[in-house]
C-alpha cells in the first residue's frame, strides 16, 4: 500500500512539474509575440494663444467581444511663442482606428499646427502642409480653418466648445500595410 501511495505521489508531482514547464514556455511565446507587434506613436507639435487641456485619445479599443476601452492622454497647455508638443504612444495591445486630438473645451483659442507625426513600426507620416492636413484629418464643426495655412481657431456653438481633429481611416490603413 505504501508503494502505491509513493508511486501516486511521484506521478502527481511529475505531472504538475510538466504543466508548470508548459505554462512557462507558453508565456515566453506570448512575450516574443508581443515584441513582434508594433506600437503607434503620435506627436502633435503646435502653438496656441490660450491655456487649456489638450488630449490625444484612442477610443473603442476592443478588450473582448463585450468590452471596449478608451485611452486619453491629457496635457495642460499654456500660451507660447515657441513650439510645444504632446507625444502619445499606444502599446500594440491597445490599438484602434479611432484616434482623436482634442483641443480643449475651456477657452476659444487659435492653434497653429506645426506638424503631426504618426508612426507605426518603421512607417511614419509627417503631416506638415495644409494639403497633408486636408487629406489626412477631419476637423469638426467647432474648428474654423484656413485651408491655405495651418492656423485654426476654435469656436463655441450654442454655448458648447468641443474642437477635435480625427485621423482619417485612410491614413491609418496606409500605416498598417506592410
Amino acid at each position: 500500500m505504501r508503494k502505491l501511495i509513493t508511486i501516486l505521489t511521484f506521478a502527481i508531482i511529475s505531472l504538475s512539474c510538466n504543466k508548470s514547464e508548459k505554462k512557462h514556455s507558453s508565456l515566453s511565446e506570448i512575450n516574443t509575440d508581443s515584441l513582434l507587434k508594433k506600437s503607434l506613436k503620435l506627436e502633435f507639435i503646435y502653438r496656441t494663444n490660450k491655456s487649456d487641456v489638450f488630449k490625444i485619445m484612442m477610443n473603442n479599443i476592443e478588450v473582448d467581444e463585450l468590452q471596449k476601452k478608451h485611452i486619453h492622454i491629457s496635457e495642460n497647455v499654456e500660451p507660447s511663442s515657441n513650439d510645444d508638443y504632446i507625444i502619445a504612444k499606444f502599446d500594440p495591445d491597445n490599438l484602434s482606428k479611432q484616434i482623436v486630438i482634442s483641443l480643449g473645451n475651456n477657452n476659444e483659442k487659435e492653434v497653429i499646427i506645426k506638424s503631426i507625426i504618426v508612426s507605426y513600426g518603421d512607417k511614419q507620416f509627417n503631416l506638415i502642409s495644409p494639403e497633408d492636413l486636408n487629406s489626412n484629418l477631419v476637423f469638426n464643426k467647432f474648428i474654423i480653418r484656413d485651408s491655405t495655412s495651418n492656423v485654426i481657431s476654435t469656436k463655441r456653438i450654442q454655448g458648447k466648445l468641443n474642437p477635435t481633429i480625427r485621423l482619417k481611416n485612410s491614413l491609418i490603413n496606409q500605416l498598417e500595410r506592410e
